[in-house]
């Protein structure tokens, strides 16, 4: 017996893939979901630009996945995963961004996070990762960096617990900085101001006694963060 085309196709959208894409980028949003339009796989059921938006959405909507930028709005998606949690609410987490960082990874991991992809890799690898993540298996992308250790038992002796001290924001700045990108660079990345980045940073340095980015690069050295990346950078400054 041969079922109608109709019924086959209710039938594929039911065993769909069930996301809510959570990005700032309007542009984005479009082009991920026009290139994901002839994948009977997936189906997006809601899309926010903000935490807020976003966190409500994912508990209404209850999807199989949440596909997260870190860069949002009102807030980031690192205080999205912090809040999912903290509302037990059981959708799984991807972070899809453009930031490679290792420090970015580990921090959606210790968010609660399933997978890490980044926008740059195919589209094939990307809804690869996803199915991964909703089969309950972690994603990390091949193109990040290596993540640095865990911080450790908890007693500060970690080697990126320095890092613990700062803000949720303050850190996203500082692995910006590690990474050597610009105060106008990060304002640009985060959707904040020049100013806002500035004081932040200027906050940072006094948390973390240090007086320059150079400074900041040869504690992050020290801590055996970035595997090389920052000494070479230190060395230089």
């Amino acid at each position: 017996m041969r079922l109608p085309l109709l019924t086959l196709a209710m039938a594929g959208l039911l065993n769909a893939m069930r996301i809510v894409l959570v990005d700032d980028h309007q542009s984005f949003r479009e082009a991920f979901k026009l290139a994901i339009a002839t994948m009977a796989s997936v189906s997006v059921v809601g899309e926010a630009s903000s935490a807020r938006e976003g966190c409500s959405l994912i508990e209404t909507e209850q999807p199989d996945l949440a596909v997260v930028d870190l860069s949002l709005k009102d807030s980031d998606g690192l205080a999205l995963a912090h809040e999912l949690r903290r509302r037990r609410i059981a959708a799984r987490i991807m972070f899809l961004t453009m930031h490679s960082n290792g420090l970015f990874v580990r921090e959606a991991l210790e968010a609660g996070a399933q997978g890490y992809a980044l926008k740059e890799q195919p589209l094939s690898e990307i809804v690869e990762a996803m199915q991964t993540c909703v089969r309950g298996d972690r994603y990390l992308s091949p193109l990040v960096q290596p993540v640095p250790p865990e911080h450790g038992n908890g007693n500060g002796n970690g080697e990126t617990s320095f890092l613990a001290r700062l803000s949720r924001r303050e850190r996203e700045i500082a692995t910006h900085v590690i990474s050597g990108s610009s105060s106008q660079a990060i304002a640009t990345s985060l959707c904040i101001s020049l100013k806002t980045v500035e004081t932040h940073r200027a906050h940072i340095n006094r948390k973390l006694g240090v007086h320059s980015t150079a400074e900041l690069i040869r504690l992050a050295a020290m801590k055996g963060l970035l595997h090389g990346q920052a000494t070479s950078r230190a060395g230089q400054a």
